[in-house]
């Protein structure tokens, strides 16, 4: 299930010139990251970790959207990382790409994807 998630995330990252990706919430053992082109009044998707075991990444953060953004970290330094972070068994380690080619990681048991607008302002009584 993770890997059709994460091709269908980098599907749609590659639709776009350049984004941004934001942790937007953390809660109740689910980190959501939001995506966009400009965070002023809303984000166009957002990934979903479930049942977050840790996170080693910046808050805020620039891609190359013609490259993967999202990847399953392979056992080498899935290995290095169970060590020197404790991950239980039952954890995936996902590697988050951005453009300054900073390790990024989440380790979650598994991750979601949204593909739709969230508004920061209610537009009803336009």
């Amino acid at each position: 299930m993770n890997e059709n998630t994460l091709t269908l995330i980098n599907q749609k990252v590659k639709e776009f010139a350049f984004l941004d990706f934001s942790i937007f919430e953390y809660r109740h053992n689910e980190l959501v990251i939001a995506i966009s082109t400009d965070f002023t009044y809303y984000h166009l998707f957002e990934i979903r970790f479930k049942n977050v075991f840790s996170v080693i990444c910046n808050t805020l953060w620039s891609v190359d959207t013609q490259k993967d953004v999202i990847k399953v970290v392979d056992s080498t330094e899935a290995y290095d990382l169970n060590v020197q972070y404790g991950v239980e068994v039952g954890y995936s380690i996902f590697q988050l790409m951005n453009e300054d080619e900073l390790e990024l990681y989440v380790i979650a048991e598994s991750v979601e994807f949204r593909d739709h607008v969230v508004k920061y302002f209610d537009d009803r009584n336009e």
